[in-house]
């Protein structure tokens, strides 16, 4: 039990993460602005979801990447990042479509219900590909925990 702490701490008790978190909750107020337009445009509720995620992917991209991972955007960031995304947004799709199909749930706030199980889930998918592919900036002291 000891360990399983020590290694959620190491991942999860930082400024990297706690970063993260900050852009992730712009971006949600993104997706789920997006998300509720769409359903209100009688989009399903699935499509409506990766619809706002991919739509806000653009924001938390460049936010991530400056702030999160201190590396310059290029292509085969741009490329390989949305890679990242995608079990969090089929995650996300597939918990909406259960929240309002099978519990009946409310369709304009079912997609806040995915976000503690989406968004850690994210940010090992991301941080495995940004450090695969990307290139480190600096790092001072002072941007440690």
């Amino acid at each position: 039990m000891n360990k399983i702490w020590i290694v959620l701490k190491e991942k999860f008790l930082n400024k990297q993460f706690l970063t993260f978190g900050i852009i992730g909750a712009c971006n949600t107020l993104i997706s789920q602005g997006l998300y509720m337009a769409f359903v209100a445009g009688n989009v399903t509720v699935g499509i409506a979801s990766v619809l706002g995620d991919v739509l806000s992917m653009v924001f938390s991209y460049f936010m991530n990447m400056h702030f999160t991972y201190r590396q310059k955007p290029n292509w085969k960031s741009a490329v390989t990042f949305p890679l990242s995304y995608i079990p969090g947004i089929v995650i996300s799709a597939l918990m909406v479509v259960l929240v309002v199909d099978i519990f009946h749930g409310p369709k304009m706030w079912a997609k806040l219900i995915a976000l503690p199980i989406y968004v850690p889930l994210n940010f090992l998918c991301m941080n495995y590909i940004v450090k695969r592919f990307g290139k480190k900036k600096e790092v001072n002291d002072a941007d440690k925990f």
